[in-house]
């Protein structure tokens, strides 16, 4: 038997598989009516609106950490140099 002989009993098989599916929920009436209220679901969340205070004084007081975003590799490798990272483990290339 050639694969493409082994092919083409495969495929008339699940067609004729697939044939007998459709056929037999044609043969049921296809899909019973389902009433309204045997399948609903409802969720319902109580939700009170509440007034938000106007924000407080900023109470920061300065850091010693710049931070800028990200950096590419260059700038990178200039803020290990200057130690200004941590590293916590061993960088692989």
């Amino acid at each position: 038997m050639t694969w493409i002989k082994f092919a083409i009993w495969l495929s008339g098989i699940y067609l004729c598989y697939y044939a007998a599916l459709i056929l037999w929920d044609i043969i049921r009436g296809g899909r019973s009516p389902v009433s309204a209220e045997a399948h609903e679901l409802t969720f319902i969340e109580h939700v009170e609106p509440v007034r938000q205070d106007p924000e407080p004084a900023s109470e920061y007081q300065g850091s010693a950490v710049i931070s800028s975003g990200g950096v590419n590799l260059k700038q990178l490798f200039n803020l290990a140099r200057e130690e200004a990272v941590e590293f916590t483990r061993a960088v692989s290339f």
